[in-house]
């Protein structure tokens, strides 16, 4: 998944050697369905099929799929599992990249842009337009987290893929901290520190992957409607759910792309929580809670 994993619990018995066996092994199998990484796994054979006949895939593959749609509908189409060829062009993908591209370039990738331009049905997908291309990124760590801690089902464990957050809670307090989201968090310092108990919490920001050219600030947080990274103060958004830690990751990605506004109206009329940490021009930070986000 192009990142790191934890895995803490308690137990009385001498299981690491097992449990980090079962864990690669799911996260191997997660993989192989949902990583653009690997060439042969099924997003990848998916992506690479230039027509618009239907392609199986796995259950779990279509569950995350299907999923991708509600995070769509929150955000008005913002949060898009189509962009991967925006994210390319801008050079947050694994091809060559010299220069932001121009408007023309940006036109004609749009055009085979748009979670509209792929269907579903149980176990099969296909494209409307054999150009689209999709990327699962901002939701297959929850998803992973979710089955990882679900098939160890301990009483108190916690469960982290590149900071997506889940943990259960019976006899264990636990303290997850935020980052400070800053280009210049080298040490990655800490800006709010979150206590945990039967939920997750994941967060999503412009400070890890990015680019400046010639003063501009570039991030991969790509917009399938203008085709222009997102342009906001908001330095990082984190979303507590008491569901699950795809929800979590799905949510943090689609509410990231939009305003602030918009966001704190989400977060008023909707049973989740979260913390916007913004980003102030002399590079402090001020952070905005939902109603019952923990504050201490």
């Amino acid at each position: 998944m192009g990142s790191t994993y934890s895995v803490k619990y308690l137990s009385g018995d001498d299981s690491e050697s097992k449990n980090k066996k079962i864990i690669e092994d799911i996260l191997t199998d997660i993989n192989q369905q949902m990583s653009h990484y690997i060439i042969d796994s099924e997003i990848s054979l998916f992506n690479s099929l230039n027509d618009t006949t239907w392609f199986d895939i796995s259950e779990e593959f279509a569950y995350v799929v299907s999923s991708s749609y509600k995070y769509h509908s929150i955000s008005n189409g913002l949060y898009d599992i189509t962009v991967m060829p925006l994210v390319n062009l801008w050079g947050f993908g694994p091809e060559d990249f010299s220069n932001p591209p121009n408007q023309t370039a940006i036109d004609s990738v749009l055009s085979f842009v748009g979670q509209d331009l792929i269907e579903i049905d149980k176990d099969k997908i296909r494209k409307k337009d054999p150009r689209v291309q999709i990327d699962l990124s901002s939701i297959a760590k929850g998803y992973a987290v979710d089955k990882i801690i679900e098939y160890l089902n301990y009483e108190d464990i916690m469960v982290e893929i590149g900071g997506e957050v889940r943990v259960k809670s019976k006899n264990k307090v636990w303290k997850i901290g935020i980052n400070t989201p800053s280009i210049e968090n080298f040490n990655n310092d800490i800006e709010h520190i979150v206590t945990l108990g039967n939920s997750s919490l994941a967060t999503s920001g412009n400070y890890r992957n990015f680019y400046i050219d010639e003063n501009n600030f570039y991030h991969h947080e790509i917009s399938p409607l203008s085709g222009y990274p997102i342009k906001s103060n908001l330095g990082s958004i984190s979303v507590l759910t008491v569901t699950s830690c795809m929800e979590a990751d799905g949510l943090s990605t689609a509410l990231y792309m939009m305003n602030i506004n918009e966001i704190t109206n989400f977060f008023n009329n909707s049973d989740f929580e979260g913390l916007m940490i913004v980003a102030n021009k002399d590079n402090s930070f001020d952070k905005i809670f939902s109603e019952n986000f923990p504050k201490d």
